[in-house]
């Protein structure tokens, strides 16, 4: 069955593979990015499915753009939305001082919450008659196995941990707030993975982990809405 899936940040890691992975089975994907003129792999990757990859420029954290964007998808539906696009602030080990105790960037953290967790709330909502158009819709919520607060047991990455801590919250409130309206929600943990982020040492490879996400996302239903999952499919403690 096609379906259409909006994957924002789709220009690099884990939202690329997104793309590349659903455009390769036959899917149609929106995929958002920043700036488009930047996003050279994107690009080509739609070249290669004119008639499956459409692209849209969308800075998540800017309202204007939302909303110009909104616009622009009119009244299209959307059965999956990814709320992809994320900010850690740099990569794990050059940037960590920058979420430490004595070197916090409070302004990054103010952007980091700005990216992680508000726009993914306010993407869903001014989303939500294009996800009623759907007869299954989904929103998955791109988590992070450090925005646990049971498994925290190293510190560290204040921003990036509070913010996706905080996206579950989110997911979960709308999990509640959107179920008359028949759309399910759920966060993802995409493990460890091979990105600018998790590093050369990360246990998975991109590929890898987005194949398995949506072997995950293959099966989800009403039933799991409001969840937290990892890309094994297995409930991740809050």
């Amino acid at each position: 069955m096609t379906r259409t899936w909006l994957v924002t940040g789709a220009n690099r890691g884990i939202g690329l593979e997104y793309v590349r992975q659903l455009a390769a089975a036959g899917q149609r994907v929106i995929a958002t990015a920043r700036d488009l003129e930047a996003a050279g792999q994107l690009s080509t990757l739609a070249s290669r499915y004119p008639e499956g990859v459409r692209l849209e420029t969308l800075d998540v954290a800017d309202a204007d753009s939302l909303t110009a964007f909104v616009q622009r998808l009119g009244d299209e539906a959307v059965d999956v939305l990814v709320n992809n696009a994320g900010l850690y602030g740099g990569s794990w080990n050059s940037d960590a001082q920058r979420q430490s105790l004595e070197g916090m960037d409070y302004a990054l953290w103010e952007e980091i919450l700005r990216v992680n967790t508000i726009a993914p709330f306010r993407l869903t909502v001014a989303l939500r008659a294009n996800l009623r158009r759907s007869a299954q819709p989904l929103v998955v919520m791109m988590g992070s196995d450090l925005g646990s607060i049971s498994a925290n047991t190293m510190g560290q990455s204040h921003a990036y941990r509070s913010s996706k801590a905080a996206l579950n919250m989110v997911m979960k409130g709308l999990s509640i707030d959107l179920a008359g309206e028949g759309i399910t929600l759920v966060s993802m943990a995409p493990g460890w993975t091979r990105t600018d982020l998790g590093g050369a040492a990360a246990t998975w490879s991109v590929d890898e982990s987005v194949a398995r996400q949506l072997d995950v996302i293959a099966g989800l239903g009403p039933v799991d809405s409001g969840r937290f999952l990892n890309l094994l499919g297995e409930d991740v403690a809050w």
